[in-house]
């Protein structure tokens, strides 16, 4: 009986202290200068992205650099594998900030913290310039035989969530590049990517001229940036610093980098 009582004393204690080790080692950003914050992202352009030049830039690119450096945070870009997997790579410490052109959906507000909005994006489809005239509302997108989306994307949702849409026709793909490729590629008569990515990867100058894109009626829709719900302090520092990069007009200037041609002031086609 001693022994059986030393026993469990012995786990009760072992289980106390790894409940204590663990309350001591929550992940998070911690409020002190010089901390490295981890930023998820995947690759597409106009967000995060590599120029000819082989630099890293991008509408997202620029404002995280900007938001860290004037938070006194170091920063590093984490590319992520797989999009649809971007909360748990977020809660289980792989990386502090999802900050990749990020659709805010009532999904993604139960399970992590979201900043203010800070850009407004659309869903819009994608298909070779000779056959984008036979789509023009959601439902033409039923004649469709292969939709391309991203897993995980407001996109995949948006068009299983069309009355009718057989998910045989849905095919998930790893990335926004990957749907507009398997479009560019004839492997998908039609893909559903962000606007933001549309308007410049599609068309004259770019390696998709052959591919344009159109509005079928997808709502406008949000971006934002998603943090841990433990990273409430921080949130209200970066709910902060939008809001004063909104009032001095450094978004502005950022959109009429990333989306505007200086000629023409028109978002970049």
């Amino acid at each position: 009986m001693k022994k059986l009582v030393a026993l469990v004393c012995s786990l009760v204690l072992l289980v106390s202290g790894m409940a204590l080790f663990a309350g001591c080692n929550e992940i998070g950003i911690p409020d002190e200068e010089g901390y490295t914050i981890k930023i998820g992202y995947t690759e597409y352009e106009p967000m995060n992205y590599y120029d000819d030049d082989g630099n890293f830039v991008g509408f997202d690119t620029e404002f995280a650099i900007k938001l860290c450096t004037d938070l006194g945070y170091k920063y590093e870009f984490v590319l992520l594998n797989n999009w649809a997997t971007k909360v748990v790579d977020l809660n289980g410490g792989t990386i502090d900030l999802i900050w990749n052109g990020m659709t805010i959906t009532p999904d993604l507000q139960e399970s992590i913290l979201i900043s203010t909005p800070y850009l407004t994006n659309q869903q819009v489809l994608i298909a070779k310039s000779d056959v984008l005239s036979q789509y023009s509302t959601l439902e033409d997108l039923l004649n469709a035989t292969v939709i391309a989306v991203e897993t995980g994307s407001a996109a995949e949702t948006l068009v299983k969530a069309i009355e009718g849409m057989p998910e045989s026709k849905v095919r998930p793909v790893q990335s926004q590049a990957r749907a507009l490729m398997e479009v560019g590629s004839n492997q998908a008569d039609v893909a559903v990517i962000d606007y933001t990515m549309a308007i410049s990867m599609t068309g004259e100058g770019t390696n998709y001229t052959d591919v344009g894109w159109k509005d079928v009626g997808f709502e406008e829709e949000q971006y934002g940036i998603g943090a841990r719900k433990s990273d409430a302090a921080f949130m209200e520092k970066l709910n902060a610093k939008i809001a004063e990069y909104q009032e001095s007009g450094y978004l502005t200037e950022l959109y009429n980098k990333y989306f505007v041609t200086e000629e023409e002031g028109t978002t970049n086609s």
